[in-house]
């Protein structure tokens, strides 16, 4: 073995590359990963703070494809904002990065709701109710779901007998 494999601040470092080069991670995630190998915290930190100056870690970076990904995959604002703020993302970076998504959250939710149940409206209270249950577990806040799937009124369905796409 050559003396520099011995550096535990070498390895830390090689351990780090490695684990940046399948995806990014935020620095909470790196740091929890590396003091769980076995480093020592505080050559975790400084480490943190020479790949952060050489911009090698970014948790702007991490949460903007984060964000992309669970956009692409038809996930909500409040699932992605839950899922950045458990990997140790600060909350003014969740906030900035969801607002300079430009995502139009009703037509994603629509979409959702489409391909999972097609364009026809829930015949039955315990149907909407389920719908709108997966909705909410996919992230999507509830003023929105009803925005987009309307509250619940047996009036209108007495009325309408037709399919009705949600889209209009």
């Amino acid at each position: 073995m050559r003396q520099l494999d011995t550096d535990p601040v070498i390895r830390a470092r090689d351990t780090a590359f490695r684990l940046l080069t399948r995806r990014e991670h935020s620095r909470a995630e790196l740091h929890n990963k590396l003091t769980a190998r076995g480093y020592d915290s505080d050559i975790v930190d400084n480490l943190l703070a020479s790949l952060a100056a050489e911009d090698l870690v970014s948790d702007h970076r991490y949460a903007q494809a984060l964000v992309s990904h669970r956009v692409s995959t038809g996930y909500g604002p409040h699932r992605i904002m839950m899922e950045l703020k458990d990997k140790g993302v600060a909350p003014e970076i969740i906030d900035q990065t969801l607002l300079s998504a430009e995502v139009d959250w009703d037509e994603l939710l629509r979409v959702q709701h489409n391909r999972k149940f097609g364009v026809s409206k829930a015949g039955s209270f315990k149907e909407w109710a389920s719908r709108a249950q997966y909705l909410d577990r996919r992230g999507f806040r509830t003023d929105t779901i009803r925005r987009v799937m309307g509250s619940w009124d047996p009036a209108t369905l007495a009325r309408d007998d037709s399919d009705v796409d949600i889209d209009a």
